[in-house]
């Protein structure tokens, strides 16, 4: 193990801003990883596991610890009749499993195509899109018991995952999570419950499955291409994706919200009991409540193709996008009475 010191951070996340790192190394073992905790314990260091940096905005200070990155490999595939096991490493690239999975022939997170990070960061953040979340798929989870050093399995039920949520959210770093295995299915089974893909295929090749149209390679392009339609280019400026969570409201305060707002759609969310609405409806211009064009903070702004979306300028500031994203909390909370929360990770000093 190598531990270096005051690494730059940015390069490490696709914001591509924010400080750097009193201390960073690279894990790539079991072993590396307990001699890094060993490190940061000897020295009372704040430990921070860093993945694939899809999800997290740095601050300007950067962070007075020790930084792991993550780079576990790893895939092995084990096909059971109707179903299949895909077991990962945290540091492989979520995408790139995804990419696998649909070349087996494997069904399950085709829908979660494109989504940048590695497999550990999705785990944590149960990531989810056009209708499908991973904790519909995961069977279990290996991490680190960062206090006792012994390697624990979680069941998905153990995981505790929720919306855009899980245990290990919560736990303060008590776990580090080193592979995940996926439970897939190796028998068609769509899910076009997402309204842009079901314009893409329509109800008489649902119908009729047979149709070779409707597979898992063309469902996976058919995410890929809406995705580039609604998230900025990494290569020009950077973006952790939706900084927001969409609110979950209790089915009274829904339908309450409903009435003021007539043409509001709302999703049902069988697992909480509760009810998706989404945010950016509300941050649409077309729809009057909200005005995207003036919200912008230095080179922070709103993303015009989804509103969800923090864009930031190369050499923007962290400190920026965190006053721009304190200020849409402020106004939504104002015009609608509403609390939103952030979906990514700031990480303060």
């Amino acid at each position: 193990m190598k531990v270096e010191e005051n690494i730059p951070l940015a390069p490490y996340t696709t914001f591509h801003i924010g400080g750097p790192a009193r201390y960073f190394t690279h894990i790539q073992t079991v072993e590396e990883l307990r001699e890094a905790l060993a490190f940061a314990k000897k020295k009372e260091l704040r430990v921070f596991v860093l993945g694939g940096g899809s999800n997290i905005l740095i601050d300007d200070a950067g962070f007075d610890g020790l930084v792991l990155k993550i780079e576990l490999g790893g895939v092995e595939i084990k096909k059971e009749g109707e179903h299949a096991v895909v077991v990962a490493g945290a540091g492989e690239h979520w995408d790139a499993l995804v990419e696998r999975a649909v070349t087996e022939g494997l069904w399950g997170v085709e829908n979660l195509s494109g989504i940048p990070g590695l497999v550990g960061g999705a785990v944590v953040q149960n990531i989810g899109a056009y209708g499908q979340a991973l904790s519909e798929s995961l069977e279990w989870i290996e991490a680190l018991d960062t206090h006792s050093g012994e390697v624990v399995r979680f069941s998905n039920k153990e995981c505790a995952f929720d919306y855009r949520d899980s245990f290990f959210k919560h736990d303060a770093g008590r776990h580090a999570v080193l592979r995940a295995a996926l439970k897939l299915s190796t028998e068609p089974k769509p899910n076009l419950s997402y309204q842009d893909l079901k314009t893409r295929f329509t109800l008489s090749r649902v119908e009729g499955f047979a149709d070779a149209s409707l597979n898992l390679g063309a469902i996976r392009e058919a995410v890929l291409d809406i995705r580039r339609g609604k998230f900025p280019d990494l290569s020009v400026e950077g973006t952790a994706g939706s900084f927001f969570k969409n609110p979950i409201l209790s089915k009274v305060e829904a339908k309450k919200l409903q009435e003021r707002y007539p043409e509001l759609p709302l999703f049902d969310m069988p697992e909480t009991s509760g009810v998706k609405v989404p945010l950016a409806w509300f941050l649409d211009a077309r729809h009057g409540v909200f005005n995207i064009q003036t919200m912008r903070v230095g080179g922070a702004r709103l993303f015009e193709k989804q509103p969800l979306v923090i864009v930031a300028q190369k050499k923007s500031s962290s400190a920026g996008v965190q006053r721009l994203a304190h200020e849409v909390q402020k106004q939504i909370k104002e015009k609608i009475g509403i609390d939103i929360e952030p979906e990514v990770r700031i990480l303060q000093k």
